[in-house]
């Protein structure tokens, strides 16, 4: 049977037989109701359905600018995949930052592990557990390491979009859409206030910027939090007064 829960799969960007060979291959248990294949990237298919996986297929000729206003310009249930040839591997960094799910192989180059990994996503992405809404980050983090689950939590709030990725009790990796990855990511996103919380099956990252167990993470982020936290408290003293500002200036900071 289809997923309910994701509405629609979109292939972008691909030629019309490389895309239903694809489509093909993944058999109907994961296939969602709704199967469409388009040509061009004007094409923001969240408008016609509330949740849904986009599957963009770059080659050297396609407008990066357009896949990124794409990434970003999905809707909270909608995914964005790309699947990139080897001559632009060095874009699957910026593309994840920027909010990609995923970054598959193209299947011009490698159709059966395209289609493996896109199977395997288009599970993970129909998983979105509902149960999160009302828990905070740190207990999610908490309950999955201790359960050792393999979970990627994405989270969205005050002008941040993230992921927090784990596996067999650890927290591996940590990333932001504006570049902040690691031990800095991970301690800015346990900080967010009321953010919309996804959790899909699976460590959908290949990265270890962390490594350590969750509650030791949980620890060492709070501990860094409140750090910065008696930073921004921190009076401010002579030598944070640049010494261009006038006497009167420097009065007024001082008192």
């Amino acid at each position: 049977m289809p997923h309910r829960s994701l509405n629609a799969l979109v292939l972008s960007g691909f030629d019309h037989t490389t895309g239903a060979t694809l489509v093909s291959l993944l058999g109907d248990e994961v296939l969602p109701e709704d199967l469409y294949f388009v040509q061009h990237l004007n094409i923001e298919p969240w408008q016609r359905h509330r949740t849904g996986l986009l599957v963009v297929g770059m080659t050297p000729n396609t407008d990066l600018l357009a896949v990124s206003q794409l990434i970003q310009n999905r809707t909270s249930y909608w995914d964005v995949a790309v699947c990139l040839p080897d001559v632009l591997g060095y874009y699957s960094i910026a593309l994840l930052a920027q909010g990609a799910v995923k970054v598959l192989p193209h299947p011009e180059e490698d159709l059966e592990a395209a289609k493996q990994e896109l199977h395997y996503l288009l599970e993970s992405v129909a998983s979105f557990q509902s149960d999160v809404f009302g828990l905070e980050v740190a207990d999610l983090v908490q309950l999955f390491g201790e359960k050792r689950f393999a979970k990627t939590i994405r989270l969205t709030g005050t002008g941040c979009v993230g992921s927090i990725f784990l596996f067999d009790g650890n927290v591996v990796h940590a990333e932001t859409n504006d570049g902040e990855e690691g031990m800095e990511a991970f301690t800015r996103l346990i900080g967010l206030q009321s953010p919309e919380l996804r959790v899909h099956k699976g460590c959908l990252t290949s990265r270890k910027t962390i490594g350590i167990p969750a509650m030791s993470c949980l620890l060492e982020g709070s501990r860094q939090r409140d750090e910065s936290g008696r930073d921004d408290d921190r009076p401010i003293s002579h030598s944070d007064i640049p010494e261009s500002m006038d006497a009167v200036q420097r009065l007024n900071l001082e008192d």
